[in-house]
């Protein structure tokens, strides 16, 4: 597999990816970085210009097999007008602030990948493992099939996710905070068929994330809305608050009737495992199936 790596968001850290580089390299891959995947424009990882060549000339080089994002942050919203069908030759691999292009490909009809950001998956002095799980499950999904099928477990929360199977759903979400800025924008989640929204967050306190959420309920068709799926809300401090993410969250859904479950593989915490968003989705016998 040849993976090109690009930063849309943040600035990175250098010595990060060059790690991630060596040890993908050492099982056999080929990485190559992008020309400006280490520029520093302000926290961002180059100008608007230099961060859409590098992507654009990603995805149109036939060599190449897939997109892989270099780090989250902020900065990817930047880039959506300059957007193309480009964009979709390749599979597109990110999270966090990529959530804005994995919902542009994804809406457009591409393949977009939730999953560890390429200077997270390497795992220092360990000879056995040089990368994390995640990683080599991201590389897994690619090498092979985005339409094979993946099981992930759940834990249904409120009294809907009783004896409710639910099948023939689309995948869609990714970072909560980045989704709701998105709203009112060109690039807004749009349910247009029947939905599961998954949903992760990090280092926000919890009367941000009720916001962001009652506004993503706001502006969806919520009748579309057929599942929420939480994963880890990472150091998202809670301070003097009583409840948990899972009861504010359920406090708003419980008059749409939606089922909510909660998961710990995916998100900003010790795992983040891939999955396929904008694919097609079922949930039976707690478990989400992909």
């Amino acid at each position: 597999m040849h993976f090109r790596i690009v930063s849309p968001s943040a600035c990175v850290d250098i010595e990060k990816i060059e790690l991630a580089q060596n040890l993908l390299e050492r099982l056999g891959h080929q990485v190559s970085l992008a020309e400006h995947v280490f520029a520093q424009y302000r926290y961002l990882a180059g100008t608007v210009e230099q961060r859409i060549a590098d992507l654009k000339k990603a995805c149109l080089d036939p060599n190449v097999d897939a997109i892989w994002c270099a780090r989250g942050g902020t900065g990817a919203a930047e880039l959506v007008p300059y957007l193309a069908d480009w964009i979709l030759n390749k599979p597109v691999v990110g999270y966090s602030d990529s959530t804005v292009l994995l919902n542009y490909v994804a809406m457009h009809g591409g393949q977009a990948l939730h999953g560890p950001v390429f200077q997270e998956i390497a795992v220092k002095n360990l000879d056995n493992e040089p990368l994390s799980y995640d990683a080599l499950k991201v590389i897994s999904l690619v090498a092979t099939d985005s339409n094979k099928i993946n099981h992930y477990p759940l834990c249904g929360f409120n009294v809907f996710t009783q004896h409710h199977d639910l099948a023939n759903l689309k995948t869609v979400g990714g970072n909560l905070t980045v989704l709701s800025t998105l709203q009112g924008t060109s690039n807004a989640l749009q349910l247009t068929q029947p939905s599961i929204l998954l949903l992760e967050d990090v280092g926000e306190p919890y009367y941000r994330l009720e916001r962001c959420f009652v506004q993503l309920l706001q502006s969806i068709d919520t009748t579309q809305l057929k599942a929420v799926v939480l994963g880890d809300f990472y150091q998202c401090p809670q301070k003097n608050v009583p409840h948990s993410i899972a009861e504010i969250f359920s406090e708003h859904l419980q008059s749409l009737d939606i089922p909510l479950y909660q998961c710990d593989w995916f998100g900003h915490g010790e795992y983040n495992r891939p999955f396929w968003i904008g694919a097609s989705a079922s949930i039976q016998d707690s478990q989400l199936i992909i």
